[in-house]
């Protein structure tokens, strides 16, 4: 897809791997601004560098969205450098591998699971979500709208079992993405729910637990970049309300009328 993005500006949480950095490589290669937001870490150190030394226009900013005093501070950070922004995708989360709440194949039953576990996923999947959009939507006011990208899961991932808290977390803030676009249109500001279709090559699923994907494919953590370089032209601008599967993108295209 050609897509002119100079004097774009995007916001992505979670930008220092999977698919929140190749999303924001994305933009940058076309053009646009983009600061990837994460917790300090190697990691995201080098996220930057990485980006930084092919020459791209890329911030990195130190955020954790799970804390208010954190997430106030990096908009601030943003309103004092850029003049506008035009997007934000909220990407930051964590799936239940750190939580201690069984495996897939044999889930704990809710009475074993780690309350301080359940708090740390619902407040990344979910309250971060809302967080960082209480803060940053208000600097997309100060150019009369923009464009909010929240990513998501399968709908099937939020109800199946061994999904407790994750699925539910994810299932809230789509519902809210949803209550979002409606009552943020007479902003001039579209809310799109974005996700990949499938069990992906990120973080989500770590090394020690990708042969249990030995039966199927893994879809790559590019597989979101498609759909955010569209939603970030010309042609999704007013569209407000979608959600789109990364890996039924092209299919999706062609249903809308785009192909």
């Amino acid at each position: 897809m050609s897509v002119d993005l100079k004097g774009f500006h995007a916001f992505i949480t979670g930008g220092s791997s999977g698919f929140g950095f190749e999303m924001a490589k994305t933009l940058l290669s076309h053009g646009a601004t983009v600061a990837i937001a994460a917790r300090p870490s190697e990691k995201m150190n080098k996220a930057y560098s990485s980006l930084k030394a092919e020459g791209y226009d890329v911030t990195a900013v130190e955020m954790d969205v799970r804390d208010r005093d954190s997430v106030t501070a990096a908009a601030q950070k943003i309103s004092k450098t850029w003049d506008r922004l035009d997007m934000l995708v909220n990407n930051a989360g964590v799936g239940n591998g750190g939580a201690n709440v069984g495996t897939r194949e044999e889930p704990s039953p809710v009475f074993e699971i780690p309350i301080d576990g359940f708090y740390n996923i619902v407040k990344t999947n979910f309250i971060g979500y809302f967080l960082v959009s209480h803060e940053f939507i208000p600097l997309m006011l100060r150019n009369g709208g923009g464009r909010v990208v929240n990513v998501s899961t399968s709908i099937r991932t939020m109800t199946a079992p061994g999904q407790l808290p994750y699925g539910p977390a994810r299932a809230a803030a789509e519902a809210m993405s949803m209550i979002m676009s409606e009552n943020l249109k007479k902003y001039n500001i579209t809310v799109n729910v974005l996700l990949p279709g499938g069990a992906s090559l990120t973080g989500f699923v770590p090394e020690e637990k990708r042969e249990l994907y030995s039966t199927r494919d893994l879809l790559p953590a590019s597989i979101l970049n498609d759909p955010i370089l569209f939603l970030a032209s010309e042609k999704a601008a007013g569209m407000t309300g979608e959600r789109i599967i990364g890996k039924e993108f092209q299919q999706w295209l062609e249903e809308k009328g785009f192909r």
